[in-house]
């Protein structure tokens, strides 16, 4: 299971740690700042980005990719 609970840290309260404790049991949680979230899910997009794109040049690099003269792209634009 998987929640995500944005709230500040003065409005942590007793019913908030019960939920947490009820939600994960024995597992362990973390808590960080927003900021710090932000950043983290930022590199994880990027890092699937970029391995998107390794992936594809390595296509391109086998031969797999589609090639069109200027003329065809010009065609299919004026479709």
């Amino acid at each position: 299971m998987y929640a995500t609970y944005h709230l500040k840290a003065d409005e942590l309260n007793a019913n908030v740690i019960r939920t947490l404790k009820n939600t994960y049991r024995q597992r362990d949680i973390v808590i960080l700042p927003k900021d710090e979230y932000d950043e983290m899910e930022k590199a994880r997009h990027n890092a699937a980005f970029t391995e998107e794109l390794q992936r594809r040049m390595k296509e391109l690099d086998e031969g797999k990719g589609i090639v069109k003269t200027m003329a065809e792209l010009e065609a299919l634009a004026n479709e």
